[in-house]
């Protein structure tokens, strides 16, 4: 028998492994080889993505499990193969794709786990590779754009932010990483020059977020603006806000919980009456489309779905966007 029979990981060689791929191995993201995010070893691999969980949520003031979204995610990677069917392209071909593993959490203590979250981040970027986090919770997105906007070079960034709630607390009970605060933290940041805010939807707003959403000039678009104006519409007036001079690098970021809690029922902080995941994947897409510099999904709580569709949706919206990247000129049909 040929020694590549034996993989335990990684892409398999031959059409009679392919059932196989399906049900056994590590569950890494896709089964791809896990590469510790170091820049040296990342640019050795060529990796131009890269996987990196964030098993973070001692911030969460709603339902727990989110720090259990990381390993789900990569579980339900386990009925998908590299080759992405809508775009008509290899993933591992084309990305160099890696999984760098989780950050090592420091329980309790989120300033010392974005500090380490922060530096895996940047040898992602600095190794020529776009970051893909999963968290954790919603305070997940703040090493991120702290990540990024560091390693601008010429201009500064650009964020999206897809919720139902605003997230532009000031500070939760005094503590400024907060799940709350991931838009506020990287509004404030010094290069940040355009936010915009999608979904957001349901009683869970106060009006200290709004008010701060008026003082920074944020975009937003709210559920039902995003029903009148459908999805296209909205799509281009994000474009055009974010995507402009001065604007160096575009951070994209899901919350899961912006999506209706009947699709993705394993979520901290559910609503009603939210997006569609296929609204969602035609909104990722476009942005993926004009270029992002990281793309992070959050709020994945597997303890309330035994069938992991939340999960299952972080797939295949991180899947898209990568496809996306991949093949900018395709169509996303088969």
């Amino acid at each position: 028998m040929a020694h590549n029979s034996y993989l335990t990981f990684g892409r398999r060689e031959g059409q009679g492994d392919f059932p196989t791929h399906l049900i056994s191995g590590i569950p890494s993201y896709l089964k791809t080889d896990v590469v510790p995010p170091i820049t040296d070893r990342l640019k050795a691999h060529g990796a131009k993505a890269a996987v990196l969980g964030l098993p973070w949520e001692h911030t969460n003031t709603c339902r727990p499990g989110a720090a259990m979204g990381p390993r789900a995610v990569r579980c339900a990677t386990d009925h998908y193969i590299s080759h992405h069917g809508e775009f008509q392209v290899d993933l591992f071909d084309a990305l160099k794709l890696v999984d760098c593993g989780d950050v090592q959490i420091i329980p309790g203590n989120a300033k010392r786990t974005f500090e380490r979250a922060e530096e895996c981040i940047t040898h992602i970027i600095d190794a020529g590779a776009i970051p893909f986090v999963f968290g954790g919770d919603d305070s997940c997105p703040i090493p991120v754009t702290s990540a990024v906007s560091k390693t601008c070079k010429k201009g500064g960034i650009a964020y999206i932010h897809f919720d139902s709630h605003m997230d532009t607390a000031e500070d939760v009970g005094g503590e400024v990483l907060n799940h709350a605060c991931p838009v506020s933290r990287t509004a404030q940041l010094p290069n940040c020059k355009r936010v915009s805010l999608l979904g957001i939807n349901g009683a869970l707003n106060p009006p200290q977020e709004r008010e701060f959403v008026d003082k920074y000039g944020i975009q937003m678009f709210t559920i039902w603006d995003i029903e009148e104006q459908g999805v296209d519409a909205v799509l281009k007036k994000v474009i055009d806000h974010c995507w402009v001079d001065g604007v160096e690098k575009v951070i994209l970021h899901t919350d899961l919980d912006c999506m209706d809690q009947a699709f993705v029922p394993g979520i901290t902080t559910p609503e009603c009456g939210g997006l569609t995941p296929r609204e969602m994947i035609k909104f990722v897409r476009g942005f993926a489309r004009k270029g992002i510099a990281a793309y992070v999904i959050t709020e994945c709580s597997p303890v309330y779905d035994p069938a992991n569709n939340a999960a299952r949706v972080a797939v295949r919206l991180s899947m898209d966007v990568m496809g996306t990247i991949a093949n900018p000129e395709g169509k996303g049909r088969a």
